[in-house]
């Protein structure tokens, strides 16, 4: 359900999802359901690294300390020239 005055559209959303699953790959601790959802997110065209790469960091604020090596992790993925 939509609330009123909320900025994220279905694409940031879902592409926050995909920085979630990215980072648990990057720990080692992906699962099958992740690997599935993560593959149906890789078709869609409105989840682009764009979008991806500002919910990675946005993982920061939730405890996850990316924030700190956000090069390295940028690199890991493919985002940035190693």
């Amino acid at each position: 359900m939509r609330i009123p005055g909320d900025d994220t559209d279905r694409p940031w959303r879902k592409s926050r999802l995909a920085a979630r699953i990215l980072f648990r790959k990057e720990v080692g601790r992906m699962t099958a359901r992740d690997q599935r959802i993560g593959r149906r997110l890789a078709l869609d065209p409105k989840v682009t690294n764009r979008l991806i790469q500002p919910g990675i960091y946005s993982l920061r604020d939730q405890g996850r300390r990316i924030g700190d090596r956000k090069h390295e992790f940028d690199q890991n993925l493919g985002l940035v020239a190693r």
